[in-house]
């Protein structure tokens, strides 16, 4: 294979002379570290080989990253997390929550008839062997969670989903993670360092101050999972309902060049709201091999221990590996939003920000009604969106017809490609959109089509996706958040505004995306973020941990 002897004598792991094709994986997903490793520290290995990811050095303090109940004012959470780049730990952030009270007992009884997607508790990747128990308890990778909390006992399998919208009721979002603007956005567009721009998923109802949620997930585990050494395109908040977990963290910026990406070439260090896709570190998080992965021993990383009830903010993009350190069952929750979120003090002003909303009343794009297609990964509406308009501008159409409509959700390996009765779940889907046509016999023009809310283009989005659904979701349809789920929670927050004393934002005709032919607005420069190592941060934050300026008086991978 053309690689020194003494480096095929080290990676042939069961001395036959022959490199299998795990064996030769494993050597040349890790060929970054072998070309300068030295074999002669076998002799005396360097602290941390083959122990668990960080036992090569001490971790970083952490103090200043972790935050007891009154949380902080948003922008001061925003200015030093979001914008410096840094994690946080929100403890008892789900304190009192009805969620805390989801026992094995309580889930089964009041929400054993969700349908839930499944995946192995020990994420291996490239590696099919960690799917053998989810094929043989559930070929489908789906059961709902009755069904899985009668079988998952001993076997490789936990709930990795996403939260309908009748349990979200009963999950706080902090509101300390309030007050990412909807009317302005990072327009990732831009050069870097970037600008702002006019946010593309405004608010239906016009509440600026409310987070724009990308999507919400489930998961329930018993015994040990583990993660691999990965990061993720958005920012992620993560809530610890019960069981306990630790966390590992290092920033790529910092050691982006040094480390053995699996995929490569997908970090974008100098324009990362444009990352090409996600990726990760090839290791064991178990063992890692010091004298392979040499480059690791002189990095720094942060590493916290999450509790029931804890919240924890990840950044952006950052490396992370989390692992439940205990047997019990384990149930969680977590969120995504834009990196292109940014903090506003005109809208924030707004926010009720003396007690936090339960989730469910927060506008996440995909929502889910606990049945039918789980939407997890499936494209942005937003996007398809924008193909919907490109299509009519190829085929100089003035309005949307029935017929190029069902072109569109036609394609390849979609839902909407095949299947029984396809032609009437077009039609209706249709419908449901026309409803936003001024000449709904006609169909919607390309103005109109910005003017119909994110949540209902999820449907056709999800299944009209041309590459085809998950296997979990093979012959579903999506049920969307439909007016009735909305004015639930529409009311919800007017009721919060009137007692609080806030504003009630007039209703508004709002566009979604950017309407054709218009340039995107610049609105200034983005805020300045520190994404690499910064000494004077820590300093300039001391004492964070304590903050009660103007808070509240009481703030695709991970388990």
């Amino acid at each position: 294979m053309g690689i020194p002897l003494e480096h095929f004598d080290y990676f042939d792991k069961n001395k036959d002379g022959e490199f299998s094709d795990d064996e030769a994986m494993w050597w040349f997903m890790q060929r970054k570290g072998v070309r300068d490793m030295n074999l002669d520290e076998l002799k005396n290995p360097p602290k941390g080989h083959m122990g668990r990811i960080g036992s090569w050095k001490d971790p970083l303090p952490s103090e200043h990253l972790i935050y007891h109940k009154p949380y902080p004012h948003p922008r001061d959470f925003w200015k030093k997390h979001m914008d410096g780049y840094l994690p946080a730990m929100l403890k008892g952030a789900q304190k009192g929550q009805p969620c805390m009270n989801w026992t094995r007992e309580v889930l089964a009884e009041r929400f054993g008839w969700v349908e839930a997607k499944l995946e192995p508790k020990v994420e291996g990747r490239n590696n099919d062997t960690a799917y053998k128990d989810l094929d043989k308890v559930a070929p489908k990778h789906r059961l709902n969670v009755s069904e899985y909390l009668k079988h998952e006992k001993d076997k490789n399998i936990y709930v990795v989903s996403i939260l309908p919208q009748e349990m979200a009721w009963e999950v706080a979002h902090p509101s300390v993670l309030l007050c990412g603007s909807r009317r302005v956005m990072v327009d990732r567009t831009s050069k870097p360092p970037y600008r702002l721009t006019k946010h593309d998923y405004p608010h239906e109802s016009g509440y600026n101050w409310m987070t724009h949620l990308f999507e919400t997930n489930f998961w329930i585990a018993s015994g040990r999972t583990r993660s691999q050494f990965h990061y993720d395109k958005e920012w992620n908040v993560n809530c610890l309902l019960s069981g306990t977990k630790r966390w590992f963290f290092l920033n790529p910026f910092d050691y982006h060049d040094q480390v053995q990406w699996a995929r490569g070439n997908k970090f974008k260090p100098k324009n990362p709201l444009n990352n090409a896709w996600t990726d990760w570190v090839y290791l064991e998080p178990d063992s890692v091999d010091l004298i392979v992965q040499n480059k690791l021993r002189n990095m720094d990383y942060y590493e916290m221990v999450q509790e029931a009830g804890d919240c924890l903010f990840l950044p952006y993009a950052m490396l992370h590996q989390v692992e439940k350190i205990d047997k019990d069952l384990q149930v969680a929750v977590s969120w995504m939003f834009l990196p292109e979120t940014v903090y506003n003090e005109e809208d924030c002003a707004d926010a009720p920000l003396d007690e936090d909303l339960p989730l469910a009343a927060m506008d996440t794009l995909y929502m889910y009604t606990g049945k039918g297609l789980i939407p997890q990964g499936y494209a942005d509406p937003l996007n398809f969106l924008n193909e919907v308009d490109q299509v009519m501008v190829g085929n100089k159409a003035k309005h949307l017809s029935l017929q190029l409509f069902t072109e569109i959700v036609s394609q390849e390996d979609a839902i909407l490609a095949s299947g029984k009765g396809r032609k009437a779940r077009i039609r209706k889907i249709y419908e449901m959109l026309n409803k936003y046509a001024s000449q709904p016999y006609a169909g919607l023009t390309r103005e109109e089509l910005h003017k119909v809310p994110l949540r209902l283009w999820c449907k056709p989005a999800a299944e009209g996706d041309k590459e085809g659904p998950l296997p979990c979701d093979r012959g579903e349809e999506y049920h969307i958040c439909d007016d009735k789920e909305y004015e639930k929670m529409d009311s919800y927050v007017k009721e919060r505004l009137k007692a609080t004393g806030k504003k009630i934002p007039e209703k508004k005709d709002v566009i979604f995306g950017t309407i054709p032919e218009t340039k995107r607005k610049d609105l200034g420069p983005a805020p300045p973020r520190l994404w690499k190592k910064n000494p004077e941060m820590s300093n300039v934050f001391a004492g964070a941990t304590d903050s009660k300026a103007g808070g509240k008086s009481a703030a695709r991978e991970d388990l």
